[in-house]
């Protein structure tokens, strides 16, 4: 068995992989949990994914598959401080989860999202970032896809860029948007 990590998860990558968007997300986690890694998240991404789940009418019992194999982190008084304090441009759902994770500490985990404002923020902070949704990419910048600041052994080479432009559902350059 290799090296043990941890990960912080949000809930846009747990909820790809409960509602089968991303077969690339539910095989990350299966990885993830076969390899005996750590998985932490915030309260907040259990609420965001039974939300989400029963209102699709997903099992409740799937998502206590994936709720179950986390550590979760408390939501308290302090932390929505800490989260409203923070300097990066963020939602109020995303600074919550990046002020959980900076609890931790950016060079004790590795924060997990398929958010780009949220892995910019994150990346800014020090984090090291992954985006295991690689079958639905999201529209990030060239050189910050899919992961940011590289992993150590992990090569960004431009057929992967390329194939990300070609899949991506983004709007081309010239097409400004809002953000």
């Amino acid at each position: 068995m290799g090296e043990l990590r941890t990960w912080y998860v949000d809930s846009s990558v747990v909820l790809r992989a409960i509602v089968d968007q991303s077969p690339a997300a539910r095989a990350w986690f299966e990885e993830r949990i076969e390899a005996g890694d750590r998985l932490v998240a915030s309260r907040l991404m259990e609420v965001e994914v039974r939300r989400v789940a029963q209102n699709l009418g997903v099992s409740q019992d799937l998502v206590n598959e994936y709720v179950d194999e986390f550590w979760l982190l408390t939501v308290d008084d302090d932390l929505l401080a800490e989260a409203i304090a923070l300097p990066e441009r963020l939602g109020g759902a995303d600074a919550i989860h990046v002020a959980s994770a900076l609890r931790l500490g950016s060079d004790v985990l590795i924060l997990v999202t398929h958010d780009r404002q949220m892995a910019t923020a994150a990346g800014h902070l020090g984090f090291v970032v992954v985006d295991p949704v690689t079958d639905d990419p999201p529209c990030y910048p060239v050189d910050r896809f899919p992961v940011f600041p590289p992993v150590p052994g992990h090569v960004v080479t431009d057929d992967l860029v390329a194939r990300h432009r070609e899949e991506s559902t983004c709007p081309s350059s010239d097409t400004k948007t809002a953000g």
